[in-house]
């Protein structure tokens, strides 16, 4: 299953993606504060049809019984797994069961994220989970038995014709070997998942229904209400006035349970260090990374990069400062509104459908009709509605086309959201096409390329094809800003993520002390000294749902830089370079991730891609300051 969102516990396990672009996005402007549209307001092409994949819950309540009955079989299969027969068998079960378990929870989930505050659907999410984890209990046998093979066996194994589609099954496993555990340890950990789920729940119950942010004044004296999905739009508000309003009430509404919040995190972070012991890392980490091949070094080598490229983005903040009047330092409040005056704030989502589609037009007819028939076939839910999950994210199972979830506001960045999700979407619906089940998930680190590839076409093309100077310094400056937002932040982000579990696995306490100030070192560094680091802004961190999903982030400083070197290659060498990248959206998890990219001219076991995509941002800093003089 391929989620661009994270299940309840599924994260302990699976390999899931999800993107939550409108968290971090930094180009919207500001939207209209009317009240928020309750679900049946909204007009039916517009929303996504779940229909597709159950027509009832009632059939939602057939699955899982079936699910449930098909569950103690596997122990038909305990101590026969040196019989080919019996292992095929085996897979076999355990991949039908899964193919259930990921429609039940794709489905109960994405029902629940239509209204948060609907306890059916939340209820469903929990059983759902529930059942899973009873599931990879009932199939926590697998690897140990497998793994009292000898080594020969299982490389003959992945030889097999039967076995094909478990090539890469079986070298994780001999890859992974000395991490496994018993039958016995094993099953403890797979029920362990639901437990360890724990501080995200409470970060989610929290953040999206506990939390009231309330109301502030607009420039007429007028009461108007913060909604996560309008928040990013107020930051734009070319009032800076307005932009403080906004941006304090949203942080006062974290600060005021931010001892509660720490404690989370702080949760969070013990879990991941408690599996990453059991199964006998150095480090949390070298886990996270284990799954993808990758090793700690890679990462720490970006954040390092980075590290050593903060200059231009010092550059940056100083021109911000500059064009915006600010007389004081620059602030959080002023890091969102554009530079120069928008030209695109009210696009209408069938003109901004039109706007990707003719952006894309690089990848081909192939692309292109399938993405058409994702917009008009009831894979999109596009506006926000009462309680609704904020955010965008694509997600859907093997046995599912995919869905999206949007919160569409007519921005310039909200277009660029829907090419981004759309790209998740289409990698998934080729992957599910051309792969079997067991190689059809991606991984995250390669899911974001997918994404990222849309955007960065996207932006060069309206760059290309601008009009008028002001509307190539507004794209330009969308585009600073996508680089600083998911390459800058997002290793700010992961240099974060790394601190607090060093901290942790040297026997440090995480508090909001702690997070507070580490969170305000990192701020200062990365955005220099034209930045002041307000008291109010160093709660930021308990904001990033990120953090509860295990070194996440830097995957989108990998995948936008992956992304533009693919979008340049794609613009520049045409039909072979296009085949090419098709074939990687195809390809799904048929190999480790750093060998997929590799085959399409992009090398992420080094910073090279990264410090290229900082040159972009340079080179285009420069391009926007000689349009300025011009």
């Amino acid at each position: 299953m391929l989620f661009l969102r994270k299940s309840v516990s599924s994260m302990k396990g699976l390999v899931w993606t999800l993107l939550f672009v409108m968290l971090f996005s930094s180009f919207t402007v500001f939207a209209s504060q009317g009240e928020i549209s309750s679900r049946d307001q909204i007009a039916s092409q517009y929303k996504w049809k779940l229909e597709h994949i159950y027509p009832t819950d009632g059939d939602w309540e057939k699955d899982y019984k079936k699910l449930e009955e098909m569950i103690p079989k596997m122990d038909t299969y305990k101590g026969k797994l040196a019989q080919t027969d019996q292992l095929i068998a085996a897979f076999k079960l355990r991949e039908d069961m899964l193919r259930i378990s990921d429609k039940l929870t794709v489905y109960a989930g994405m029902k629940s994220d239509e209204d948060n505050a609907n306890d059916t659907y939340g209820a469903m999410v929990d059983r759902a989970d529930g059942i899973t984890a009873k599931l990879k209990a009932a199939a926590a046998f697998i690897e140990p038995e497998i793994l009292k093979f000898p080594e020969d066996t299982l490389k003959d194994y992945m030889q097999k014709a039967e076995l094909k589609d478990y090539s890469l099954y079986f070298d994780n496993l001999l890859r992974t070997k000395a991490h496994r555990l018993s039958e016995t340890e094993e099953a403890l950990l797979a029920l362990a998942g639901e437990m360890a789920a724990a501080p995200e729940n409470v970060y989610t119950s929290f953040r999206y229904v506990d939390r009231r942010i309330g109301e502030i004044e607009d420039e007429e004296g007028k009461k108007v209400k913060v909604s996560p999905a309008t928040y990013s739009g107020m930051l734009e508000h070319p009032n800076r006035d307005m932009r403080k309003k906004a941006f304090e009430a949203e942080f006062t509404s974290f600060k005021e349970s931010i001892n509660v919040l720490a404690a989370a995190l702080s949760g969070e972070v013990k879990s991941n260090v408690f599996f990453a012991k059991a199964r006998k890392y150095d480090s949390a980490l070298e886990a996270a990374l284990a799954p993808d091949n990758i090793q700690p070094e890679v990462y720490n080598s970006l954040i390092e990069a980075v590290n050593n490229n903060l200059e231009p983005l010092h550059r940056y903040v100083s021109l911000r400062k500059k064009l915006l009047g600010i007389g004081d330092k620059v602030h959080f409040y002023d890091m969102y509104v554009s530079m120069v005056p928008s030209v695109a704030s009210d696009i209408k989502y069938e003109d901004g459908q039109q706007m990707m589609l003719e952006a894309l037009n690089a990848l081909g007819e192939e692309y292109i009709s399938d993405l058409k028939k994702g917009l008009s076939s009831g894979w999109i839910d596009v506006y926000e509605t009462q309680n609704k999950y904020s955010g965008a994210y694509s997600w859907g199972a093997y046995d599912t086309h995919p869905y999206v979830l949007l919160n569409y506001n007519g921005t310039l960045d909200a277009v660029s959201t829907l090419a981004h999700e759309m790209g998740h979407a289409l990698n998934t619906y080729y992957s599910n096409q051309h792969q079997p089940y067991a190689k059809a998930e991606y991984p995250i680190f390669t899911a974001e390329v997918a994404s990222t590839t849309n955007e960065a076409l996207m932006l060069d093309y309206l760059i290309k094809n601008a009009k008028t100077k002001q509307e190539k310094m507004y794209l330009i400056n969308s585009y600073l800003e996508q680089i600083r937002g998911s390459i800058y932040t997002q290793i700010m982000y992961a240099e974060f993520e790394k601190e607090i579990h060093d901290a942790v696995e040297s026997g440090e306490a995480l508090n909001a002390t702690f997070l507070n100030e580490t969170w305000g070192s990192l701020m200062k560094k990365y955005y220099g000294e034209d930045f002041e680091v307000d008291e109010l802004a160093k709660v930021w961190w308990s904001r990033i749902p990120h953090f509860y999903w295990n070194f996440y982030v830097y995957k989108y400083a990998t995948g936008l830089s992956a992304g533009i070197i693919l979008s340049d290659k794609i613009a520049t060498e045409g039909k072979s370079a296009r085949d090419a990248y098709l074939n990687f959206l195809k390809a799904g998890g048929s190999d480790y991730p750093v060998e997929m990219l590799k085959a399409v001219g992009v090398d992420l076991s080094n910073p090279e891609p990264v410090e290229k995509a900082l040159v972009k941002f340079n080179d285009l800093l420069d391009e926007f300051e000689a349009l300025m003089q011009e």
